[in-house]
């Protein structure tokens, strides 16, 4: 049900109105003043609620509210003038201003679902956790058909604090709920997995399971590959000591003035885990009834702050463990090497999360004969660029399906390498995914053996973002119309296969980019190419990627621009003057 049929309800509840509104009537005639006025009219405030609807319905919230206090003389005397115009204010974006109007509508009617419900969300949006969370609770003992709307709301909101006196609020709540069946089971299942009421979560798992032969969703401990082959006893082989990773902070005078600091990367291993199962497009492997393998999980100090937002197989995710969705029956494989997991869609993850493992499993004796688990869903290109380093068979895995296999082989990702942090994550940029030039050298010498650089490199080439969702450059066309007369063209790298990604490459002079994965192919082009990188204030984790790339040789140059949202947001959208880039690839070209 929508805000606005809820608001059309709570006015038929309090004034016992038509759930219809009356069909329009005609303005009465101005009548001479020497004749004496008729009483005026009571107000209709269904009808009236119905004018103010249609108008928001239309997103003409301003006209609704100046049509609402035109004709409700004091709103904070009516219930229903007060709800709705706390319910436009919050549509508007403006709960500072809904918030007097909702306690007014509450105070005037404290029985009314919506009127606490509204009230809630606004106390969330301001920050109020406190209130929001006795706002919820209020309305989940309501007479009401579901209550699963805000008590999931107040659990999202207590989950953080479940020891606190809100949390043991609406864990008594939740005994209450549930007693009387009040609560769905996923609902149910996620409580208990936040308020660690882990036991009780065993029993209804189990509980679940009794007699049905179905599978359901399990709970399972985070560990890292390194713990759960010593404690099993499975093949684990260390391949030396991690790399160090030479880190430069991509600014616009880098050369002049340095800014270098060095990691280290991840410890290079190759391991062998017994009868595990995978899931398409998730990077979870299963092993055993209660556990999950993940490196990237139980990264010492930043695995608490990985996000599985995007992980489908995902119900609930804690520090030390995840709720998972239940398993469909899987397909078997005897053996093979994992490639597959969440992003390896993603040009920029495939190439450097991905595809640099290859050199750690080719230190395995057997490794051309192991078939390669990939996600079946990848674009065409991420298979050629496989098929140009490797000849192994290959394995594809859809998505949401699952895989047991009965020796999987896993290596690590060259770096701590999360696909999405936490909103509020402290994982500082030199930690958030870098590269090494061992692994960009693996790549590029492996592609170079069957695509030979172009014998004439004049090309110059402007890569286009703008068919990216995100991190675009608002002021693209502008800057490539700047750029025609010196010869730039305008190419859209999605738009090819993987050999003519390379070619084109290998057959550059120069480059201009918008920063984006595309740049990773740097390494496919000559090291003397001359190339300019438009960005805005922030590198984030550039300097993981700038450091490796002067170390194979490549002198980039970056210009940076405004962002046109937030600073600390690393995919906002920004702006580069078409001046200053001109001039700069002037500069460049000695003009």
């Amino acid at each position: 049900m929508t805000i606005r049929t809820r608001l059309k309800a709570a006015a038929h509840r309090l004034f016992g109105s038509s759930p219809e509104a009356p069909a329009p009537v005609a303005p009465p005639a101005i009548e001479p003043a020497t004749e004496a006025r008729p009483a005026a009219p009571e107000i209709d405030i269904y009808a009236e609620n119905a004018r103010w609807m249609a108008l928001a319905a239309e997103r003409r919230f301003d006209e609704a509210i100046d049509l609402c206090r035109a004709t409700i003389a004091s709103p904070d005397t009516s219930f229903m003038a007060s709800l709705f115009l706390g319910y436009a204010a919050a549509q508007t974006g403006r709960p500072a201003d809904a918030r007097p109007h909702l306690r007014t509508a509450r105070k005037l009617n404290p029985g009314d679902y919506y009127a606490n419900l509204l009230l809630a969300n606004v106390e969330s949006a301001l920050g109020n956790r406190h209130e929001a969370i006795v706002y919820y609770m209020h309305c989940c003992g309501l007479p009401v058909d579901s209550v699963v709307e805000p008590f999931e709301a107040a659990m999202t909101l207590a989950k953080a604090q479940v020891d606190s006196a809100d949390g043991n609020a609406l864990s008594a709540l939740f005994d209450e709920l549930s007693a009387r069946d009040r609560l769905p089971e996923l609902l149910t299942l996620k409580f208990l997995f936040y308020w660690r009421r882990d036991a009780d979560l065993a029993r209804r798992l189990a509980h679940a399971a009794d007699g049905k032969g179905e599978t359901k969703p399990s709970f399972r401990r985070i560990r890292s590959v390194a713990a759960w082959t010593r404690e099993e006893g499975q093949p684990y082989v260390r391949l030396g000591e991690p790399a160090s990773i030479r880190l430069v902070a991509p600014t616009e005078d880098y050369a002049g003035d340095p800014q270098e600091k060095h990691v280290l990367a991840s410890e290079p291993y190759i391991a062998e885990v017994r009868d595990a199962t995978i899931v398409g497009n998730s990077s979870l492997v299963y092993l055993g009834d209660h556990d999950i393998v993940s490196d990237v999980l139980a990264h010492p100090q930043y695995g608490i702050q990985v996000s599985l937002d995007y992980d489908k197989t995902v119900l609930a995710q804690r520090s030390d463990a995840l709720l998972l969705a239940p398993l469909p029956a899987p397909a078997h494989l005897v053996e093979g090497i994992m490639l597959s997991g969440l992003a390896s869609n993603a040009y920029g993850h495939w190439f450097a999360e991905f595809l640099p493992k290859l050199r750690h499993f080719e230190k395995h004796p057997r490794f051309e004969e192991l078939p390669i688990v990939v996600d079946a869903d990848m674009p065409a290109s991420h298979f050629d660029f496989l098929a140009t380093l490797v000849r192994n068979p290959v394995h594809r895995l859809e998505r949401g399906a699952a895989l047991k296999v009965g020796c999987l082989h896993l290596a690590p990702t060259t770096t701590f390498f999360p696909v999405e942090l936490f909103k509020d994550h402290t994982v500082p940029p030199e930690d958030q995914a870098s590269w090494t030039a061992e692994a960009m050298r693996y790549i590029k010498e492996g592609v170079a053996r069957s695509h030979a650089l172009a014998p004439e490199r004049t090309r110059r080439l402007f890569l286009s973002r703008k068919n990216s969702a995100w991190r675009i450059l608002r002021n693209e066309g502008e800057i490539i119309e700047g750029l025609r007369d010196l010869g730039f063209e305008t190419i859209f790298l999605e738009e090819y296969d993987f050999a003519r990604q390379v070619r084109t490459f290998g057959e550059a002079e120069f480059i201009v980019a918008p920063n984006g994965s595309a740049l990773n192919s740097l390494i496919f082009a000559a090291t003397d190419v001359k190339t300019l990188i438009l960005g805005q204030q922030n590198s984030f984790n550039w300097g993981g990627w700038l450091g490796p790339m002067l170390d194979l040789g490549f002198e980039p140059q970056f210009m940076e621009g405004e962002a046109t949202e937030s600073t600390s947001f690393k995919h906002s959208d920004y702006v580069v003057p078409a001046d200053r880039v001109r001039a700069k690839v002037l500069a460049m070209l000695g003009s």
